[in-house]
């Protein structure tokens, strides 16, 4: 059985916000949404197989009804979790709710842009305040809170404002994706999305801010910028509000990558049944680079942008010469 460094659970659907980019269009529930019972039985069995990690997400997971039970559940068992949210539904009596229930509780918040007119053109109007107050009635209360950024068009020559942002609202964590054209922001691509050229620009400009603060602030820095190996099915799998398993929430739009329902069959079963060289194709492209251990970037990239592989991290790593090459 693959060793998971974290599984994503979409525990919702719903959402008060309506982003531009949001991979999974989230806005109103799901009607085959995992019961309480089922998601209590995942962290069950996630617990027992050594899952390190399970990341509440959504749509709004503060939207669920029954989210501070899941909290407490999780806790009550020794399963740690973390939650990601777009912070506009923290208050003063949550987050001390929350501290008592489960006082290392790892938050995420979503941020796109260190000002109101960049963040809030994804995310929409008014809503870079709410996150903001929200942060800041978190760490008030003793979180440990990250700032959740998704790379685009709009916003990626302000990165190192949202870090001197993070720092000043006293936030030392920050977690750094890339956009990927699907769900909704398959709709808004021409607005976020970027010709392989400007992604090289953009992503060299980010991997150079994180290595100018890293001794600052804490970085998790997914793999689509990087230029390290996809871990999508590898040491991250994500879990779909109807229980399909898929190697990464990306791919939800297309079932040839579903591995398995966790209303049908165990997480044990699902996660031991993956065999990565059946779901993702090597690329021909690849076979006679020196640079094999890239192994095409992010898959989601290169699948959705219908290409061999994602270019814009091939040209990166081959320019640099990368630090992961294979003699």
């Amino acid at each position: 059985m693959h060793f998971l460094d974290i599984v994503e659970v979409e525990i919702t659907l719903q959402c008060n916000f309506r982003c531009i980019h949001c991979y999974c269009n989230a806005g109103g529930r799901n009607k085959e949404e995992l019961s309480f019972e089922e998601i209590k039985n995942l962290i069950i069995q996630a617990k027992e197989i050594g899952i390190e990690n399970l990341d509440l997400v959504g749509g709004e997971p503060f939207m669920h009804p029954k989210i501070l039970d899941i909290i407490s559940f999780a806790q009550n068992i020794g399963q740690k979790v973390l939650i990601n949210t777009n912070g506009s539904l923290i208050t003063e009596d949550l987050a001390k709710y929350l501290k008592k229930i489960a006082p290392n509780l790892i938050i995420g918040v979503s941020l796109e842009g260190p000002d109101s007119e960049t963040n809030d053109f994804v995310r929409g109007k008014g809503n870079f305040e709410k996150a903001i107050r929200g942060i800041e009635i978190l760490v008030k209360n003793g979180f440990s809170v990250s700032i959740l950024n998704i790379i685009n068009k709009r916003n990626w020559k302000k990165f190192k404002e949202i870090i001197i942002l993070a720092k000043n609202i006293g936030v030392r964590n920050i977690y750094v994706d890339r956009f990927i054209p699907v769900g909704r922001g398959k709709i808004f691509e021409k607005y976020l999305d970027m010709e392989d050229h400007e992604w090289v620009s953009a992503l060299k400009y980010v991997k150079e801010t994180i290595k100018k603060y890293e001794k600052e602030i804490d970085f998790y820095v997914e793999e689509s910028i990087s230029g390290e190996p996809c871990p999508a099915g590898i040491k991250h799998v994500s879990i779909l509000s109807n229980g399909f398993v898929v190697p990464c929430g990306h791919l939800r739009f297309d079932n040839k990558y579903y591995l398995g329902n966790i209303k049908e069959k165990s997480l044990k079963d699902i996660l031991s049944s993956i065999r990565i060289d059946n779901i993702f194709k090597s690329s021909s492209l690849c076979k006679n680079c020196n640079l094999n251990y890239c192994n095409s970037g992010c898959r989601a990239y290169q699948i959705v942008k219908n290409k061999e592989m994602d270019i814009p991290i091939c040209l990166i790593n081959r320019e640099l010469g990368s630090i992961y090459a294979v003699d």
